[in-house]
C-alpha cells in the first residue's frame, strides 16, 4: 500500500509543480482601443464621424445630408452644399 500511494504522490507533486505557477501569473490585461469616432461635431468638417449619432446612412450625391453634417455645417456658408454636391 506504501508503494502505491509513492507512485500516486509523485505525479501529482509534479503535476502541482509545473501547474502551481501558472496559476500565480496575472493574465495579460485587455488592450484597450478607442473607437473610430470622437465624442461631439467638429464645426466646419462634416466628413468626421461622431459618437454622440447613430451610424450614418450611405452618403448618396445630391441626396439629404445626415445630421451630424446638417450641425457642423451651420454657420459656414457653402458647407453643406459642398458636402452634398462634393466627392
Amino acid at each position: 500500500m506504501s508503494i502505491l500511494k509513492v507512485w500516486l504522490a509523485a505525479p501529482a507533486a509534479a503535476v502541482g509543480v509545473l501547474v502551481a505557477p501558472l496559476a500565480l501569473i496575472d493574465p495579460p490585461s485587455p488592450q484597450y482601443q478607442a473607437a473610430p469616432c470622437y465624442n461631439g461635431i467638429a464645426p466646419g468638417n462634416p466628413w468626421v464621424t461622431s459618437c454622440n449619432f447613430g451610424p450614418r446612412p450611405p452618403k448618396v450625391r445630391g441626396g439629404m445630408p445626415d445630421q451630424a453634417a446638417v450641425i457642423a455645417c451651420r454657420g459656414f456658408p457653402g458647407c453643406l452644399s459642398w458636402y452634398i454636391n462634393g466627392p
